[in-house]
């Protein structure tokens, strides 16, 4: 009656272990993934970032230009003072 006790405690312990190496093997697999998956996030984000500093060096030559606008619309603002002052006298 041992023996068979015991036979069978090993066969649970077996089978403990066994299931035991599939959890380990599954949690392995599944970091693995999970890295994979923050490695791929990183590069998108990388991505992102460029793009934002592509988005932002367009926002300045557009700042650029409207300063230019600006600067032409007071040359104009001026020249019709102008031209108003030399009417109206």
């Amino acid at each position: 009656m041992l023996k068979k006790s015991r036979k069978m405690m090993e066969e649970l312990l077996r089978q403990i272990l066994v299931k035991l190496d599939k959890v380990e093997t599954n949690v392995g697999q599944f970091q693995s993934e999970v890295r994979g998956r923050f490695e791929q996030m990183d590069k998108r984000f990388e991505q992102i970032d460029q793009c934002f500093a592509q988005v932002d060096k367009r926002f300045e030559q557009i700042d650029k230009r409207f300063k230019q606008i600006d600067q032409r619309f007071e040359q104009l603002i001026n020249v019709l003072r102008k031209l108003t002052n030399a009417l109206s006298r």
